[in-house]
């Protein structure tokens, strides 16, 4: 009976994580004005049909957005997305008067923390 033998990793051989703006926090992301826009119907708590017919594009081109900033973002949600835009003061909320709850939450967590 062949058994096999354990492998072992060196710290030398193992790969480094490529450089990301994830790993430089202070390096926003680039989000273009349509991809911001989005954020903020997102945060109003449009579905993306709702942001679709307000900005005249289709629920598709929507989602299309959704996928370049949670790419941009290196998350995978929608949520977490703005969150992290929230966070980094790539879109602002002032004068918004109906948040969707959860970001209402949210920016109450993050004033708290700062």
């Amino acid at each position: 009976m062949h058994t096999a033998s354990p492998i072992q990793f060196q710290p030398n051989t193992l790969r480094t994580k490529p450089h990301s703006y994830v790993d430089t926090p202070h390096i926003p992301p680039n989000l273009s004005a349509k991809e911001q826009e989005i954020l903020k119907w997102c945060a109003i708590g449009k579905s993306s049909w709702e942001i679709g017919r307000i900005l005249n594009c289709t629920e598709a081109g929507v989602n299309y957005h959704f996928c370049n900033i949670r790419r941009k973002f290196r998350v995978s949600s929608r949520w977490l997305a703005l969150i992290k835009a929230l966070e980094m003061g790539l879109i602002h909320l002032e004068g918004e008067t109906e948040l969707h709850p959860t970001v209402v939450q949210i920016t109450r967590l993050a004033s708290k923390s700062l």
